[in-house]
């Protein structure tokens, strides 16, 4: 598995896949936005290691900002690695544009690398102008399909994406095969720097959002579609939109290539119209003739005419979204080559990952959660659900051009379990409020200003053998840098209660 910080010369391995994207760029004038994001920094990196040095680099950031800017966005580097990384790009003989020269000299580009959400910023319209000329735009998304030499199992959906990658790439590694795997947060090694690693015989399993997807021109060998529901609009204007740059990921396939399907979900189910690559299907609530599904409450595969039967379909950790995530990582990994013992050993052994309904105390006989990564209505009602004791909810934040009906699933969610409380925070807490009172929840609803009320208000609420999760079906950049931060946030205030409870001599664990 990736760890650690770029090994050098890594960015220059596999020369010889390297060779046509460098015959395209070499010579040119390339335009990279986004220094000191991660996307950005790869790229410019990747290009130095080749010895391609005509490149304007540009960043929002100014000068003075730069540096504190280019750490958040580096978490999978230690302090030290920062450090030298940020001296290297100071030294490279390449243009620096920040802030108020920020894409100066744009309309001399001959190719553009963009960052994953730049269509988002007003300020890059001269890009999109650019692009309508006819520019070419990349990214460094882009830049790892046309260099790593292996097979890709890419894994994109709403939710459950890092989920499904983490157990695909567990079970493969556990099979023995050189296994490489990269997510889309500040916390993952941009699979460039390993390129000297990276084999013809290895697997690289890859989360895909919505973002890189649009303009990728690539799909993987085999192809992860977990769920689509309402996220993200503000980035595609519709529903319809952005489930059309989700089906993206099978656009460029072929026949022999894999589409693995969620055949629960409507959306997922219709990408298989027009799929150029062989389709399968997993489902959770019905048997498939080929694919993955729950027989007898065991978790099977169902592939050329066989059925293996890997393990217990329950799971350790909690929720129907798991039992998915589940059966897709196991059907995505059995056709990449993994053997039927080591998926279902990784099965069995798995508790869930951090920020997706993680399980960080029991204090007084309540369970507390944290799931901060249950960024959309969507995730926060699968939380929901996947209780099987009273719940006191946590939820709040964030969501840009929000009304009440966004927060309808995981209201619906809440008024179809035992709940014992909920306790709003934040900006959406109005609009979170007018939906579960719409959903006729009768629990009580509290509101608060921010976690630091809004945990005690929780304790106060549960009793001996509920839970307590903050799953906050929002964004957080109302009050937090990003969902890690909220989560660092929560797991100090539930750290405190049980240090309360400790001194008071009452039981926890």
């Amino acid at each position: 598995m990736i760890a650690g910080g770029p090994p050098a010369g890594g960015l220059a391995g596999n020369d010889v896949i390297a060779a046509d994207v460098l015959a395209r760029v070499r010579g040119r004038r390339v335009h990279v936005l986004g220094l000191a994001g991660t996307e950005g920094s790869t790229v410019v990196d990747f290009l130095l290691a080749h010895g391609i040095t005509t490149i304007t680099a540009h960043d929002m950031a100014g000068a003075d900002a730069f540096p504190a800017a280019f750490r958040r966005n580096h978490q999978w580097m230690t302090p030290g690695e920062q450090t030298a990384a940020l001296e290297r790009l100071s030294r490279a003989p390449i243009a620096r544009c920040f802030g108020d020269r920020y894409l100066e000299g744009i309309d001399t580009a001959e190719i553009i690398y963009v960052s994953q959400a730049w269509f988002r910023h007003a300020q890059n319209e001269p890009v999109r102008r650019a692009r309508d000329r006819g520019v070419p735009l990349s990214s460094m998304t882009a830049l790892f399909f046309e260099t790593v030499p292996c097979p890709i199992v890419g894994v994109t959906g709403t939710n459950g994406k890092f989920t499904v990658v983490r157990l695909a790439a567990t079970m493969l590694a556990r099979s023995g095969r050189a296994t490489f795997e990269t997510g889309n947060d500040r916390t993952h090694v941009p699979i460039l720097y390993r390129l000297a690693e990276v084999t013809p015989e290895a697997v690289l399993v890859v989360e895909i959002s919505n973002r890189q997807l649009v303009g990728l021109g690539h799909s993987p060998h085999v192809a992860v579609v977990t769920n689509v529901a309402a996220h993200h609009l503000d980035d595609h204007g519709s529903f319809e939109a952005y489930a059309e740059t989700k089906r993206g990921i099978l656009a460029y396939q072929n026949a022999g290539d894999w589409a693995l399907l969620n055949g629960d979900d409507p959306v997922t189910r219709g990408f298989a119209a027009g799929a150029r690559g062989r389709v399968l299907f997993w489902s959770r609530t019905r048997p498939v003739d080929e694919g993955a599904c729950v027989v007898d409450g065991r978790i099977v595969l169902r592939l050329d005419g066989r059925e293996e039967d890997l393990a217990d379909a329950r799971l350790q950790s909690p929720g129907a979204h798991t039992l998915e995530n589940a059966l897709a990582a196991a059907l995505a990994a059995r056709v990449a080559g993994a053997g039927a013992d080591a998926i279902g050993a990784v099965l069995r052994e798995f508790r869930g990952l951090p920020h997706r309904l993680a399980l960080i105390a029991e204090i007084g006989g309540v369970r507390y959660y944290e799931d901060s990564l249950a960024t959309n209505p969507a995730a926060a009602a699968a939380a929901v659900r996947a209780f099987d004791r009273p719940l006191v909810l946590l939820a709040g934040g964030m969501r840009r051009n929000a009304s009440a009906k966004d927060f309808a699933p995981v209201a619906e969610a809440l008024a179809a379990q035992t709940v014992r409380g909920v306790v709003l925070f934040g900006a959406m807490a109005p609009l979170l409020a007018e939906a579960i009172a719409a959903a006729g929840v009768t629990a009580p609803v509290v509101r608060c200003a921010a976690l630091d009320e809004a945990v005690p208000a929780a304790r106060a609420l549960a009793r001996p053998g509920d839970a307590v999760s903050l799953s906050p079906s929002c964004e957080s950049f109302d009050q937090y840098r990003d969902y890690r931060h909220r989560a660092e946030h929560y797991q100090a205030l539930v750290a405190s209660l049980a240090r309360e409870a400790a001194a008071g001599g009452r039981a926890w664990t």
